[in-house]
């Protein structure tokens, strides 16, 4: 793309002011200075911004032989005018979920200028999308809109924002399985050694495995039954802080209380291990190298074993992928931390199940994963009888 220049519009005394910037080279030194020009293009009550940004533009055409940008297309102002404003606070996993929803975003509308953009379009792509991609991709590329036409006006690209009263369609239902208390107790009964002490673990406390792999021994508070959660990991690169926490943040969010049981596993498994015991070690390491586990590597060659021995008599077609036998409850770390939130409601506050899961807002839990268990519905109406009905 060749040297650009869209210049600014500014209201001034009613009228529209344009301003743009040439660059003039002293001849002696060859030094350039940047010299900014501007001049009234028409008063506001008989020209509109639009019109009055569409002069500025042949104003600097002509005067400057640029080619004015504001025929940029979405994507060009995207990568260039919104991103580097944004992704300076990106984390490197959620750098590249943005980047993804913004593929999205990019192969319908890259090449539309910005001008072109109508906002019937646009909700009748994001109509179209609900019918074919999940719930969150569409809440995503609806907040992304919204910012990067809105910061568009702010720059003074457009008048107005084609995104700015996108709604969101109504979306697919979403299943949200977790396991029964009978489902969970089969899968810990067909898990063995380091394995059954991982699940007791996520199913006690609800970790994520991004801090669960990246646990060391001097996290382990035997004396108070306490995690420290410090930090996580990410494609076997750690990191010093998590989804939720950073250095700076509260105690409640950066501990994890263990129930007795879970002490005495954890105690018995450090003293099993001949070298990988140490305080930097990891408590649950990879036995070639001693480096930490793979979520994924775990998840394919331990878990999806466990699942199959628990509800299909081991007999999978393929050990590494998910079995989908009969009755076979879909099992990973997010039904996992699901069955926790779902399981855990009733045996304390709502307050509590935030420490427990450390969210940041007390109703993450109860929006995103606190199922309703169909006993303990029976069991509240039946209670609210005898209360009201006597």
């Amino acid at each position: 793309m060749g040297k650009t220049q869209h210049g600014t519009i500014l209201k001034k005394s009613g009228s529209w002011t344009g301003r743009y910037s040439r660059w003039v080279t002293d001849a002696a030194t060859g030094e350039k200075t940047r010299l900014q020009k501007s001049f009234v293009i028409g008063t506001v009550e008989k020209m509109t911004k639009a019109e009055a940004r569409r002069l500025l533009r042949v104003r600097i055409e002509q005067e400057l032989n640029l080619r004015s940008d504001s025929r940029i297309n979405v994507q060009f102002f995207i990568e260039h005018r919104w991103q580097p404003l944004r992704e300076s606070t990106w984390r490197e996993s959620t750098k590249a979920t943005n980047v993804w929803v913004l593929g999205h975003i990019t192969k319908e509308f890259g090449a539309v200028p910005l001008e072109d953009v109508d906002a019937v379009a646009l909700q009748l792509w994001i109509n179209r999308l609900a019918k074919t991609h999940s719930g969150s991709l569409v809440r995503h590329v609806r907040i992304f809109l919204k910012s990067i036409f809105a910061e568009a006006v702010e720059q003074d690209f457009l008048r107005k924002s084609p995104a700015r009263l996108l709604r969101i369609p109504t979306l697919k239902l979403v299943e949200k399985p977790f396991l029964t208390q009978e489902q969970a107790k089969a899968l810990l009964k067909a898990a063995k050694g380091m394995d059954k002490i991982i699940l007791r673990l996520l199913l006690t406390t609800g970790l994520r495995p991004s801090e669960l792999f990246a646990l060391e021994w001097r996290h382990f508070d035997a004396e108070h039954r306490l995690l420290h959660i410090t930090q996580s990991i990410y494609r076997g690169k750690l990191r010093d802080f998590t989804k939720t926490t950073d250095r700076d943040s509260r105690q409640a969010l950066t501990q994890v209380f263990l129930p007795q049981e879970i002490v005495t596993d954890l105690a018995a498994w450090r003293v099993m291990q001949t070298e990988c015991n140490k305080d930097n070690d990891f408590i649950f390491c990879n036995s070639m190298n001693f480096d930490a586990l793979w979520k994924e590597n775990w998840q394919q060659r331990n878990l999806n074993k466990i699942v199959c021995r628990a509800f299909h008599d081991g007999k999978c077609a393929e050990a590494d992928t998910p079995c989908k036998g009969e009755g076979v409850p879909k099992v990973n770390f997010q039904v996992l931390r699901r069955t926790v939130a779902t399981h855990v409601q009733g045996m304390g506050s709502a307050k509590d199940t935030q420490t427990m899961l450390r969210h940041t807002k007390p109703d993450t839990a109860q929006i995103n994963y606190v199922q309703p268990v169909e006993d303990s519905v029976r069991a509240a109406v039946d209670k609210l009888a005898g209360t009201l009905l006597g």
